[in-house]
């Protein structure tokens, strides 16, 4: 009786993992509408976007605090999207509509997009709430 419990919830648990991965897939589908270059492109997760997108980005600089302002230039009048390890991306492409950020020492713009947390939270707000204080996480900016 036991085994037949413990397969159960084996195959439960199976599903909701599965379940998971296919809301995440068509949560980043329709994230990436407008970027044509990522709309024919497969993944289920951040991190399958994050390599799809670095495939595909005419430019990507991995963002720090000294080069913020430099790649915030080049994003002028592009898509882009942001990516924090493998647990959130933020798009923006108004970089005009932007806050003050201390921390990063450079004019942040306004974004929208998803933190993982199980399935993903979406999110709004300028781009330093989103991605945090500059430490030691991977911050990719990729300009489409």
């Amino acid at each position: 009786m036991k085994r037949y419990i413990i397969i159960f919830l084996a195959f439960i648990s199976t599903s909701q993992t599965s379940a998971f991965a296919q809301d995440n897939a068509s949560t980043l589908k329709e994230f990436v509408k407008g970027i044509p270059s990522l709309e024919t492109e497969k993944f289920s997760s951040i991190e399958g976007l994050n390599d799809a997108a670095k495939k595909k980005a005419s430019k990507t600089f991995t963002l720090t605090k000294d080069n913020i302002a430099e790649a915030l230039k080049a994003s002028q009048g592009k898509t882009c999207i942001v990516t924090v390890e493998n647990h959130t991306i933020v798009k923006f492409s108004d970089t005009k509509n932007c806050t003050s950020s201390g921390s990063w020492g450079a004019c942040m713009p306004f974004g929208e997009g998803f933190i993982q947390n199980g399935s993903l939270a979406p999110t709004k707000d300028y781009i330093n709430n989103i991605i945090g204080r500059p430490d030691t996480q991977l911050r990719t900016l990729f300009i489409f």
